[in-house]
């Protein structure tokens, strides 16, 4: 049976190089990291459409050429991703008469949206106090990003200079689909996270299972990044997830 076609949405801030360590422990896997708009030309954007788009597009072009998808959602990445997917899962491009489709979620301490609501309604509308915003630029950073998603991570200093601003409207944007209601899903709960607390992860799977959601779960002790602190164990992960 050919592997399906990954594709791994980084969380704010995240370059999709971030994904490289991860990647490099799935050989068998044709993977497709996103570059968001949102982090790239963050100074120009002004909703989650962008990133939407973006997502749409690499997945009708996997879908098309007949490709099961499996879509791997890191942190903030589960707004526009849950937001991207109407008519794109392979059950309902079968019912379309079409070929391939998203067969599997798979969230990395990831938000799971209700449909119309925006990260910041999520925390409340109220923002994290570790975001520190530019309103010149309309972008945000975190204020301690090796603290808030590195600290374990063995050269996390280093990554957390990759990171770039991203734009702030993307974090009061609404969600516009939940693609959680329709495809299966897992959810590796990072038992150590300094920027998503476990208990945050787990009332929005919880949640999310109320409404109807289909969402296995595992745990992994690490923070908020837990390829880079582990990529075997996560790579495993994976694989074992994206076969059925």
């Amino acid at each position: 049976m050919t592997n399906p076609t990954l594709i791994l949405a980084p969380g704010a801030w995240y370059p999709p190089t971030a994904f490289t360590p991860l990647i490099a422990k799935l050989p068998a896997y044709t993977c497709h990291p996103i570059a968001f708009p949102s982090i790239q030309q963050a100074t120009t954007i002004h909703d989650l459409h962008p990133d939407i788009t973006t997502i749409c597009i690499l997945v009708e072009q996997e879908s098309n050429a007949g490709n099961d998808i499996v879509i791997i959602s890191h942190s903030w990445s589960g707004l526009p991703v849950n937001s991207a997917l109407t008519d794109l899962s392979k059950s309902a491009r079968q019912k379309a008469g079409k070929q391939g489709g998203v067969v599997k979620l798979i969230f990395i301490s990831a938000f799971i949206p209700d449909v119309g609501e925006s990260l910041i309604g999520a925390f409340g509308g109220t923002p994290p106090e570790w975001y520190v915003r530019d309103e010149s630029n309309g972008t945000v950073s975190a204020s301690d990003p090796f603290g808030l998603f590195f600290h374990d991570v063995p050269d996390g200093k280093q990554w957390a200079e990759t990171l770039r601003p991203h734009a702030w409207a993307t974090k009061n944007s609404p969600a516009t689909g939940a693609a959680y209601l329709e495809i299966p899903s897992v959810y590796l709960l990072c038992e150590e996270d300094h920027a998503i607390p476990l208990f945050v992860q787990e009332l929005m799977v919880e949640k999310a299972r109320a409404k109807g959601a289909c969402i296995e779960t595992e745990r992994i002790k690490t923070a908020h990044s837990p390829w880079l602190v582990d990529p075997d164990q996560v790579a495993d992960f994976v694989k074992r997830h994206a076969r059925g």
